[in-house]
């Protein structure tokens, strides 16, 4: 019996959205578990989860030729070194950093969290960075972990032999970072790559022209402009990311520092800003995130204090369609000195403008409904006041973390008909979540247009509409139900995760995003196992309809 029975089988999966889709079609729902059991690996997907095939390539390239254990690629050669030293930043660690090697990213981290760790010499350091022209490391390094900055890529020999726990390398061809990991324990270095967004985007790899930097900085600064109009702010106050991620970690980043390190969280949110808030508040030594899911303002009283730095709520939360006063949140978070994130993802700019209500921060993926095609990746960041610019510029500077000028001009493009369909989506959306909502076999419908929502209210002072995502539970939830409802969905329903699209996508959204949560978890968040979520498109919706309808009768 050999190791073979044991790896995950590849599956192939069709893309959605073309050669650079972010999402791919899981056909049924045995295929989405044994993708979250590691039964099976797809060969498409949304980025952050799933390499891209020529990241892919390219990662397995240096692996080998380095005798690496794990290649990791980010989105630029300074985001790799800052994610490694960012990793290293915990407290009573002493860091070694050799001449020549950046500081721009120690000093950041110092700044904001100083005493946390020590810049020493080499002799009393337990963490090492290394200069390397592919000399095998002659300090006693025992007990330490050694950091390479490798200087040139034509070495013949195996890295794996240098003595050094991780090597830092930019790949100048393609302008990306490449971590190359050389024990199983840093293998936890790819999993904050996707939770920070670090992501390499797979249109930066295929570069079919240079362009001038007069043509990128135009496409750039009208982009901003249009983005800014919709938000109700200026294109100075607008910063394009590589993903929609790297937007919500800058902006808590921006925020937190060991004087004001509280943030709360309101409501139900994205997967992966859980994820930032449990594990870096921890890492900088910082008090523990408070997580509101019920009671949003009386609770929000009584949980800020002076040392909260900033209040962050989806607005709808993902996937429990949840709404806030936001006018009351903005009201006691500022009363504190508090700052107000709102990422707007879902509403979108065409339902809601969040600055109107004196918020300070807006976050958005780009990816998902400015976009609406499911083939771009970014992000972005607004903000409506001087104070902050100067915060969110560094970052984008010491990072280069700026959306690339191919995920740029996609967007520039698949933007100019936001409006018309937003105004579908919307329209869409209220008649399939009505439809779901009088079905017999369904116990409830997320989505606050419908009348009998507890957030009806909220939407009709606030929302222009309730836009394309709503979430919704079988009556009897049951795995077997699951199986049965979503294995008998038609087109145009399409099948995987992602949103945001003007093709309609549904996935069983708590197994794909909290299948290893435990049960205690799950009910503290809200979640039913089987919850299913629907991004709702443009198609007909009629047929969109017809299609919940032919799942919904295999459980009559």
């Amino acid at each position: 019996m050999g190791i073979e029975k044991y790896l995950p089988t590849l599956k192939l999966v069709k893309p959605i959205g073309g050669f650079h889709g972010v999402s791919a079609i899981f056909p049924t729902l045995k295929d989405v578990i044994d993708y979250e059991e590691h039964n099976i690996v797809i060969n498409h997907g949304y980025p952050r989860f799933v390499t891209h095939p020529i990241v892919k390539i390219i990662e397995n390239k240096y692996k080998k030729k380095f005798g690496a254990i794990g290649a990791i690629s980010c989105h630029s050669y300074e985001a790799a070194i800052f994610l490694v030293v960012d990793y290293c930043f915990r407290h009573g660690n002493k860091i070694y950093f050799d001449k020549g090697v950046p500081l721009e990213f120690y000093n950041m981290l110092n700044e904001k969290f100083p005493n946390l760790v020590k810049r020493t010499e080499m002799a009393d350091a337990n963490i090492l960075f290394i200069k390397t022209q592919g000399n095998k490391f002659q300090n006693d390094a025992k007990g330490k972990i050694v950091i390479g900055i490798l200087e040139d890529i034509n070495l013949g020999d195996d890295l794996k032999n240098l003595g050094f726990n991780i090597i830092l390398h930019h790949d100048k061809k393609h302008d990306i970072g490449i971590i190359l990991i050389y024990s199983i324990r840093y293998a936890m270095l790819d999993i904050l790559r996707r939770h920070c967004g670090f992501n390499v985007s797979s249109r930066k790899l295929i570069k079919k022209f240079r362009s001038s930097s007069e043509l990128t900085k135009g496409y750039d600064y009208n982009l901003r402009k249009r983005i800014a109009e919709l938000e109700k702010t200026s294109p100075e106050f607008c910063f394009l990311y590589s993903s929609g991620m790297v937007a919500v970690f800058s902006s808590i980043l921006s925020l937190i520092s060991s004087k004001k390190g509280k943030i709360i969280a309101i409501g139900s949110l994205y997967v992966d800003t859980l994820r930032i808030l449990e594990s870096w508040l921890e890492k900088y030594d910082l008090p523990k995130p408070v997580f509101i899911r019920d009671n949003f303002v009386e609770n929000l009283k009584n949980c800020i204090d002076l040392n909260t730095a900033g209040v962050i709520v989806e607005i709808p939360s993902n996937p429990l369609i949840q709404l806030v006063d936001i006018d009351e949140i903005v009201r006691i978070s500022h009363s504190k000195g508090a700052k107000v994130i709102v990422d707007n993802t879902v509403a979108t700019p065409y339902n809601f403008n969040p600055f109107l209500y004196d918020v300070d921060i807006v976050v958005h993926s780009t990816t998902k409904f400015l976009s609406g095609k499911n083939n771009h990746i970014g992000g972005v960041v607004l903000i409506n006041e001087e104070e902050l610019e100067e915060k969110f510029e560094n970052f984008s500077k010491i990072t280069k973390l700026k959306m690339d000028f191919n995920d740029v001009k996609v967007l520039s493009r698949n933007i100019r008909r936001f409006e018309e369909r937003m105004e579908k989506i919307n329209n869409n959306s209220e008649i399939v979540a009505n439809f779901l909502n009088n079905h017999e076999l369904i116990k409830r419908v997320y989505y606050p247009s419908i009348k009998n929502d507890q957030y009806h209210l909220l939407m009709k002072k606030y929302l222009k509409g309730g836009s394309g995502l709503l979430s919704f539970v079988l009556k009897e939830s049951t795995e077997e139900n699951a199986k049965k409802f979503y294995d008998n969905l038609l087109p145009p329903i399409l099948k995987g995760p992602s949103l945001g699209s003007e093709k309609t996508l549904l996935c069983p959204y708590v197994i794909m995003a909290h299948y290893h949560d435990s049960k205690e978890e799950l009910e503290q968040l809200g979640f039913d196992f089987y919850l299913m979520r629907i991004s709702v498109g443009i198609e007909p919706v009629d047929k969109i309809i017809r299609s919940l309808e032919n799942g919904l009768k295999n459980l009559e």
